[in-house]
């Protein structure tokens, strides 16, 4: 398994960031981009600067377009938002860059408030002021809608991503609860299997493994999903490309966002399972906590800590043999 970084921009490839990224242990690196700036001129330059940096271009991802909007509610632009995707395809595949990440109307109400961990800012969110935003849209969508919508999405672009030899990376809903008139597909672990059901298991079809999302889960009796065997689950059938490592202080309905080290999951176990699986693909801090000038201590700190885990895990199943 390779320590990435992901959520970097054109602006970020530069020798300076390369080389605080090279000192923490970073070896993978997402880039991602609006798809009004995704030429084909501009992907060749981003694998340009990234090859020579000492850092694998994981994936490139689309900002905007990943979270099709027209996609997941049929509306109008969506045979052209899709035509769009699936030439970002063909220039992937063609580029030599794996993987790129896709989400099923995640967001929305994302954030309900700041909190704090450790005396630096971080996400907070309450399902109660979560439920009194407004509707997103003028109407509001039944989960059947949007699952019919899904699958035609994947019987369109599975094929091309294939053949263009590229694994999309479904990130589940963030957060994983219907809100402001929408609801959320991608919530809870069966909602995942069906998804990979519907793609016939293909790992062009996978997922990436957000442990944070995972651990927001209310799960089958609100006490959450067991988040360990879901991840062994998928890891071992080939379809996990790319895990977020982060933590929370407690499923829905309320958590604050943590350091990896101070939330209620166990990130050990995590990793243990991704050394048993023998995981080859890019594990990332996903969000930092802290604003501003903090950030890059923290992600300083929490990169550090990533590969300390990731060197333990590989030490203590060695040790088991």
């Amino acid at each position: 398994m390779k320590l990435g970084v992901s959520h970097q921009h054109p602006e970020d490839l530069h020798e300076a960031r390369f080389e605080f990224l090279r000192r923490l242990g970073v070896e993978a690196i997402e880039v991602r981009l609006r798809s009004q700036d995704a030429s084909r001129e501009k992907l060749e330059e981003i694998v340009e600067a990234v090859s020579g940096s000492g850092l694998e271009l994981h994936e490139i991802m689309l900002e905007d377009l990943y979270n099709s909007t027209t996609s997941a509610l049929n509306l109008p632009g969506r045979d052209e938002d899709i035509a769009f995707f699936k030439g970002f395809l063909k220039d992937l595949g063609e580029l030599g860059i794996p993987h790129t990440t896709y989400a099923w109307h995640t967001g929305g109400m994302y954030e309900t408030h700041r909190a704090r961990t450790r005396g630096v800012a971080t996400r907070g969110f309450s399902t109660s002021l979560a439920d009194q935003a407004p509707l997103q849209y003028d109407r509001s969508w039944q989960a059947d809608e949007l699952w019919d919508n899904y699958a035609r999405y994947v019987s369109e672009i599975l094929p091309v991503a294939r053949a263009a030899g590229v694994s999309l990376q479904l990130h589940p809903n963030d957060p994983p609860m219907d809100h402001q008139g929408v609801p959320r597909l991608f919530k809870s672990t069966d909602a995942v299997r069906r998804a990979m059901a519907m793609a016939d298991q293909s790992t062009h079809s996978g997922i990436l493994f957000c442990v944070g999302t995972w651990a927001e889960m209310r799960g089958p009796e609100g006490r959450g999903e067991d988040v360990v065997a879901a991840l062994r689950e998928f890891g071992r059938a080939g379809q996990v490309h790319q895990v977020h490592m982060r933590n929370i202080t407690s499923p829905l309905p309320d958590f604050d966002e943590t350091f990896p080290d101070g939330g209620y999951l166990d990130l050990f176990a995590i990793m243990d399972i991704l050394v048993e699986i023998d995981f080859k693909g890019m594990i990332v801090p996903d969000h930092v906590p802290g604003d501003g000038d903090q950030i890059m201590m923290n992600e300083a700190y929490t990169l550090g800590y990533l590969r300390a885990l990731i060197q333990y895990a590989q030490r203590c199943r060695q040790s088991r043999g």
